[in-house]
């Protein structure tokens, strides 16, 4: 055993599957070996598949004047999924997802996603790995294209029962499609993203498949969130609350509200993602799922590539 890095694996019995729970300490703290949780490859397939139907989904019947104003762009390939949103330099909206999951990751199929990326115009993109991609050198492949380490995001997972019990005062409401500009207010004004990103964030308010929500005081929306479901699975989507209205529970609320649509419409797992706490930057959606019951499935590594490099 490398003396830099020791590595323990436990297998946990769950009550449908194995649950493996795999942690590496590497007291070099390498950037792309931090100390991570991960579940069995085939679950994790099966939560990977589950974001990429979402976003394919998202991103399906844009308006050609938002997708040309925009830069709106989708690969759809075997061996992972990208969105590209160029003319908005927010990360979340240009990334790629799956690369090593279902087959092992080749350098051509890295300059692809390059490629794809590039042709859109973004300025700048992720690569995200999940800790069962493949092969296992994937970071080091990434690395001589020009891409850097740039941080986690955790992939949490619960069962839908029980349910969390609401804990705020603020009614809920599920909105339709009337509303969807409103929605998209929230989001913008709390992400703070640009203004236009609201006709994509809209988009699919009112969609098959999706199920958007609204928080109020004394009936002015003040919180909202989202919700995608496919099959057994619900994953909670974007969800946000103003600045000046945090800390009513307004959220806590509305992740009661999407378990009870999530149960009603027979789902059994619920899946969320959030930014990485790390120590001196503490992350209120990640402590808020912890609360309610979820499980860290795994962290992903971000890779990043700004334009000019690699």
């Amino acid at each position: 055993m490398n003396a830099n890095l020791r590595e323990q694996v436990f297998k946990i019995q769950a009550t449908d599957a194995f649950l493996y729970v795999h942690w590496r300490l590497n007291f070099k703290e390498e950037p792309n070996m931090i100390a991570q949780q991960s579940i069995s490859r085939e679950f994790m397939i099966r939560l990977e598949q589950q974001e990429t139907a979402s976003w394919r989904d998202y991103y399906r019947d844009v308006p050609a004047q938002v997708a040309e104003w925009l830069g709106v762009s989708l690969l759809d390939a075997g061996f992972a999924s990208a969105g590209a949103v160029a003319g908005i330099d927010v990360l979340a909206f240009n990334r790629a997802i799956g690369l090593g999951m279902e087959q092992p990751a080749t350098e051509s199929q890295v300059d692809g996603i390059i490629a794809f990326f590039r042709d859109a115009g973004a300025r700048r993109f992720f690569v995200q790995l999940s800790p069962h991609a493949q092969p296992r050198n994937l970071p080091e492949i990434l690395q001589a294209k020009g891409f850097q380490y740039y941080n986690n995001w955790v992939k949490l997972f619960r069962r839908i029962e029980p349910l969390p019990a609401a804990e705020t005062r603020l009614p809920i409401s599920r909105i339709g499609a009337e509303q969807a500009d409103i929605f998209a207010e929230i989001i913008v004004n709390a992400f703070a993203w640009p203004e236009a990103l609201k006709p994509l964030i809209a988009l699919p308010v009112g969609r098959p498949g999706w199920k958007h929500y609204l928080a109020c005081e004394a009936e002015k929306p003040v919180a909202c969130a989202a919700l995608f479901i496919q099959d057994e699975y619900a994953a909670l989507a974007f969800a946000a609350t103003l600045p000046e209205y945090r800390g009513r529970g307004a959220q806590s609320g509305l992740i009661a509200r999407r378990f009870r649509d999530a149960a009603a419409a027979g789902c059994r797992w619920m899946i969320a993602e959030t930014a990485e706490e790390t120590p001196g930057r503490p992350v209120a959606s990640y402590r808020n799922m912890l609360r309610h019951g979820f499980e860290i499935a795994y962290r992903r590594a971000n890779y990043i590539l700004v334009s000019g490099e690699g």
